[in-house]
């Protein structure tokens, strides 16, 4: 355990080391995303329906460049027999695993260096972000329901802001 041990977080409190563990976590989930759509799918749980609203297409308007092109199928504007679909396609989950993967690499450099007020702050950056794009996608862009899947991630975001944002001025030597 003691060779282990050098390769760890020799900070100060725990921060570090949550820091770390996520970010080994990122990666493994950064993988994933490029190897299937499965879990991806679990996350975005949502189902959409072609929006009806958008002006036909002509010359200087094209609805399949809208992203508002689809919108969330629900009872009352989808047909029994209509086809639903989810936003989760090979691309979209490649750009996530390549952002997740980005992000962990940021923390686990920060969790090495969180007395530097840039690296705190750009590691900071990383799980408000990551939690703009959970709390955006469930409460406007309506892409999942809050279930079980979706409970972590917010969950290891918000510790990771309001971790950071209480701690500063205990980790950062100014």
């Amino acid at each position: 355990m003691d060779v282990l041990k050098e390769y760890l977080p020799q900070g100060q409190g725990f921060l570090p080391h949550y820091m770390f563990t996520l970010s080994v976590i990122a990666v493994g989930n950064s993988l994933q995303n490029y190897i299937t759509l499965h879990f991806s799918r679990r996350f975005y749980n949502g189902q959409f329906i072609p929006n009806p609203s958008l002006p036909p297409k002509i010359t200087t308007v094209n609805p399949e460049d809208s992203t508002k092109k689809l919108i969330p199928a629900t009872a009352s504007n989808t047909p029994k027999d209509a086809a639903t679909m989810d936003q989760v396609t090979p691309l979209a989950a490649r750009l996530f695993g390549t952002y997740t993967l980005i992000s962990a690499i940021v923390r686990l450099y920060a969790s090495f260096h969180l007395d530097k007020e840039p690296v705190y702050m750009m590691a900071m950056w990383t799980y408000l972000v990551a939690l703009g794009h959970f709390v955006s996608e469930g409460a406007v862009y309506k892409t999942y329901y809050l279930g079980g899947p979706q409970l972590m991630p917010l969950f290891f975001a918000t510790t990771g802001v309001a971790w950071m944002i209480m701690q500063k001025e205990f980790y950062v030597v100014a």
